[in-house]
């Protein structure tokens, strides 16, 4: 199962950051921003981009403390700071950064989307009570967006099932996915999301834990399944290949920091 091995507090609410000694995460819109040499930039190198739209702590991690940064997308940056996407910290290590990261881009992602009500029009700011935005006009608050969805990995007897999107690495195949819709239950997006992909029924679902996927904004929910009944038949435009594999036969998977990259390993630990 999927443990917590690092103690993550959230700083509540949205305040403007105080002058408390913190690691520094810049934003550009929803793009991290980075030093040329792929580290993270020291304070310094965010002296001459300008006052931020946006600066409060979002939380610590073993004692220290992380600040979240955001500047427009437009800006200009000097020769010293680049735009990066953040799946290229799949790897970091220290392995609790990413996790920060994670959580920084979501609010970014977030307070890009939500800079006006979408309720009144009208400009929208930090909640007092809560860690939201609110219309001061006519009082709409705005909760940070999570988006749930099932990942799942299925068995039939020494075989797991993969499968590849369109939109993968080449040769990579990873586990089956999708977004739980509005009424349903997890456990039953399961059954749905792999009956509309691969055509197959699944039994004796086992939760194994769950991942924050700033991608822009997901919390993505992991299980086991046994194969029931069915033959595989893929859905052209979200599976482009699935196929059965043992332990011997498996293909290029999934970064062990990814979720899909843990089930797989944590079923690769009993075989």
């Amino acid at each position: 199962m999927l443990e917590q091995t690092i103690s993550l507090k959230l700083t509540p609410l949205f305040k403007p950051r105080d002058e408390k000694p913190s690691i520094l995460l810049g934003f550009c819109g929803d793009a991290l921003l980075m030093a040329v040499d792929g580290t993270l930039p020291p304070s310094h190198l965010f002296e001459n981009l300008g006052k931020p739209r946006h600066s409060f702590h979002i939380g610590e991690i073993e004692e220290s403390l992380y600040t979240l940064l955001i500047w427009d997308e437009t800006l200009a940056l000097p020769e010293h700071l680049v735009k990066t996407n953040l799946r290229e910290f799949l790897d970091f290590h220290p392995p609790h950064l990413f996790a920060m990261l994670a959580r920084a881009k979501q609010l970014a992602h977030w307070l890009y989307d939500n800079q006006y009500c979408g309720r009144c029009g009208d400009p929208v700011g930090y909640a007092p009570e809560f860690s939201a935005l609110t219309c001061k006009t006519c009082g709409f608050t705005i909760f940070p967006r999570l988006s749930p969805a099932c990942i799942v990995l299925i068995t039939r007897g020494e075989e797991i099932l993969l499968a590849r999107s369109p939109y993968f690495q080449a040769g990579m195949y990873s586990l089956l996915a999708g977004f739980v819709e509005a009424g349903e239950s997890v456990e039953e997006s399961v059954h749905r999301e792999v009956f509309e992909e691969v055509g197959l029924r699944v039994k004796n679902l086992r939760y194994f834990g769950s991942q924050p996927w700033p991608f822009p904004h997901s919390l993505m929910i992991g299980f086991f399944a046994e194969y029931e009944s069915g033959e595989l038949r893929l859905q052209p435009e979200e599976i482009e290949d699935a196929k059965w594999f043992t332990k011997e036969t498996l293909p290029k998977l999934p970064n062990l920091a990814t979720i899909s990259g843990m089930i797989i390993n944590e079923w690769l630990k009993d075989h």
